[in-house]
């Protein structure tokens, strides 16, 4: 008797993950990625926030994040890229931490302005590269990462806009522009901290709270309910 082996071909079942899809380690590819991705966020905060985004290259940031630049391009196209990334991340972070400070109903409208200049400052001087990042690099890389950290200054502008309204009194908020004074004191929050950042945080916190507090004093004993004739 002749035997005849006939050959079935074998087709994948549909349940079966295709060759792109296969896990390995019992990851699958999409999180083996975004895993990757979070590596190279977390060795640009380090290049970005020593050296500065100017000073910074692909290499610097793949060597820091322990990945070859092949990895770099599947997620980002450029570093100015990636740096958005990071200028995200710190910055839903810090809104976070803020946003935590506004559910303390308790607290006074300027004792909430107080309590988030606190958390911010210590936001910078925990890590003085997020201070690099976003005091610094942020506003001179283009026009892109500048309209990004225009929104940022924005959102925490509507913030102490609210903080403000309820401080001021109606009739002095009708001949005041209270979002733009909200941006001004926000512009100046951001440039006291910068500056104290480059001085090393020489001065203490609570000395830097109270002067950058003194102008939403100042404004209160101007324009504050108490203030009116």
């Amino acid at each position: 008797m002749v035997r005849v082996n006939i050959a079935i071909p074998m087709t994948s079942s549909s349940t079966e993950p295709s060759l792109s899809r296969r896990r390995y380690g019992g990851v699958l590819p999409e999180e083996r990625q975004r895993q990757r991705r979070i590596k190279l966020i977390e060795g640009a905060t380090e290049v970005f926030g020593t050296k500065g985004f100017h000073a910074s290259t692909v290499r610097e940031v793949c060597v820091a994040a322990h990945l070859t630049e092949r990895y770099f391009y599947e997620s980002f196209k450029t570093l100015s890229e990636l740096f958005i990334a990071v200028y995200v991340e710190m910055r839903q972070q810090l809104m976070d931490r803020t946003l935590k400070v506004f559910t303390h109903a308790d607290q006074q409208p300027l004792e909430l302005v107080e309590s988030s200049l606190r958390v911010f400052l210590e936001f910078i001087k925990e890590d003085p590269r997020r201070g690099q990042v976003m005091l610094v690099d942020a506003l001179g890389i283009n026009s892109e990462v500048a309209r990004i950290s225009g929104d940022t200054a924005r959102d925490y502008g509507h913030l102490v806009r609210a903080r403000l309204m309820s401080m001021v009194s109606p009739k002095a908020a009708q001949d005041i522009d209270m979002g733009l004074l909200a941006d001004g004191m926000v512009g100046l929050n951001i440039l006291l901290a910068a500056r104290w950042m480059q001085d090393g945080f020489k001065t203490p916190l609570d000395k830097v709270v109270r002067t950058n507090t003194l102008p939403y004093l100042g404004l209160l004993a101007v324009l504050g309910d108490s203030a009116k004739p």
